[in-house]
């Protein structure tokens, strides 16, 4: 690839990346309107279902929040129910963060909502597996070429964790299939 062309690249891999991200939000913001959430209220309560109990600073940074924003999230998830808080009994400065079982609850029923609703969801299951497993390849290797990574990277690490979830995920899917 000459110079320009690799200019050319960077341009379509940024537009690609936005426009996903932008899809992808856009279709959970839909559903988790219909479930009673925010899409911030969301994420961290998947945040917490799938590290557990976390501390505020872990939430931020898996959020990729301010700690503010997850000051004044948590304040208001907690008045709701949806998670608890609680004082480290170590170290008195530290606030732990955990999902509550009306937390757990309403986070499943968006899944279910998900998958009878969302239009990406719907969307892949008329593409090919294999044609999505090659361009996910090929995107972890314009990762790693970039990150002058030999051998597996993050995203190659994250996208074959993917293949294997450990969130209900998929029992939440086969139990609105089966309804």
């Amino acid at each position: 690839m000459d110079k320009e062309e690799a200019v050319i690249s960077i341009h379509k891999l940024n537009y690609v990346y936005l426009a996903m991200n932008k899809c992808l939000v856009d279709d959970w913001e839909k559903i988790v309107q219909l479930g009673g959430l925010t899409y911030p209220q969301s994420k961290l309560l998947i945040i917490l279902r799938e590290n557990g109990e976390c501390t505020m600073s872990k939430i931020a940074e898996k959020g990729l929040w301010h700690m503010s924003t997850v000051t004044e999230l948590v304040n208001r998830m907690e008045k709701e129910g949806y998670v608890e808080k609680a004082i480290d009994h170590i170290d008195k400065r530290v606030v732990k963060v955990k999902i509550t079982q009306k937390g757990i609850d309403v986070l499943d029923n968006t899944k279910r909502l998900y998958y009878k609703h969302s239009d990406a969801y719907s969307a892949l299951l008329d593409m090919d597996k294999k044609e999505l497993d090659a361009a996910f390849d090929t995107i972890a290797k314009v990762c790693r070429t970039i990150k002058h990574i030999t051998g597996p990277c993050p995203l190659s690490m994250a996208l074959e964790k993917a293949e294997h979830p450990t969130c209900n995920c998929i029992d939440i899917m086969k139990c609105v299939y089966e309804e």
